[in-house]
């Protein structure tokens, strides 16, 4: 993603550059210098209120633009707009909604949350890993976790088809940004490990297409602390182009059969690869916690949200709060 940045505040736009360089690979970063000239094909970040713009370069750039804001009275109803010490994990989902909407490709994902693909060698053991992946990062980091199923066969549903629910309801209710219409659309086990209701053996998720895909871990994005897609097996093109969305990727193998993992995935997405080697053997629990280490980092993240109240975690990602660096100076 291409990104504009004009900003008067100098010492605040200099944190923010770094903090956006550092947080995200993704995100080519450019300086402008009080015009837009130099921004053609990017997304525009700035802290000029829209009042102070004649309207037809309003009109103009409002699409593609997010307007810094101290508050709800900075900008108008029509205008996108973000409160000036938000998150960056926040401002980075923020961001790249306006990018998605201004280029017709859907919401995208909330960057709150954070998105894990696992992929198999078999179909045969990827939803029980999965569950061990989600319990561990339970235990180790709390928050809500939620696996959502990308292969043909759900291993994740329910049996009984009066708990199941409509999927085509719950995208109808994220596109519509319905809130509510998502109550009752997610059962959770015992270990606190959540799945979508939907019925067990066909699966109708891995039917979306790509936009539908995108709409869907928009909504659960913004409700769980982090996602689970479970591909297994199933390597179709939209769920490669998942696995490029996802923070990381994790590869479980027994070295029986070949996957072809490193044609499938380009150099930078290659890069987020986790290859864990399953022996069957007590070395297998050790090697999780070793995996969720590498994902989450080895501290524990203390301010992470509760599955009742949406925050915006902080634990490793506190240095990421460009709010409290600059707040902290203009005191």
């Amino acid at each position: 993603m291409r990104l504009g940045i004009l900003i008067r505040d100098e010492e605040y736009r200099e944190a923010l550059v770094h903090k956006l360089s550092s947080n995200d690979n993704n995100i080519l970063v450019n300086v402008l210098d009080n015009n837009v000239k130099d921004a053609s094909g990017s997304v525009i970040l700035t802290d000029i209120p829209p009042s102070e713009l004649d309207k037809k370069v309003l009109s103009a750039l409002k699409p593609r633009t997010l307007f810094i804001s101290t508050s709800e009275n900075d900008t108008g109803e029509d205008c996108y707009s973000i409160f000036k010490f938000s998150s960056i994990p926040e401002m980075i989902s923020e961001l790249s909604r306006v990018y998605n909407l201004w280029h017709g490709l859907g919401p995208g994902i909330d960057h709150s949350a954070r998105l894990i693909t696992v992929c198999c060698e078999s179909d045969s053991y990827s939803a029980e890993r999965c569950r061990a992946l989600a319990g561990q990062i339970i235990y180790s980091h709390g928050g809500s976790v939620l696996i959502l199923p990308l292969s043909y066969i759900n291993d994740h549903g329910v049996n009984d088809p009066l708990r199941s629910n409509s999927l085509s309801r719950l995208l109808y209710s994220i596109q519509r940004g319905r809130e509510s219409g998502m109550d009752g659309v997610t059962y959770t086990d015992s270990y606190g490990v959540s799945s979508l209701l939907l019925r067990s053996g066909r699966n109708p998720v891995a039917y979306l297409d790509e936009d539908e895909l995108r709409t869907l871990l928009f909504g659960l994005s913004r409700k769980f602390d982090t996602i689970i897609a479970d591909t297994a097996s199933c390597f179709r093109e939209e769920n490669i182009k998942i696995m490029r969305l996802s923070e990381r990727i994790v590869l479980f193998e027994r070295g029986r059969r070949v996957t072809g993992i490193e044609e499938i995935l380009d150099g930078d997405t290659y890069e987020k690869l986790i290859r864990i080697k399953l022996t069957g053997g007590t070395e297998d629990a050790i090697t999780m916690d070793e995996c969720v280490k590498r994902i989450f980092g080895t501290e524990r993240d203390e301010g992470i949200k509760s599955s009742n109240s949406k925050e915006i975690r902080k634990g490793n990602r506190q240095d990421s709060q460009v709010g409290k660096k600059v707040d902290n100076r203009e005191r």
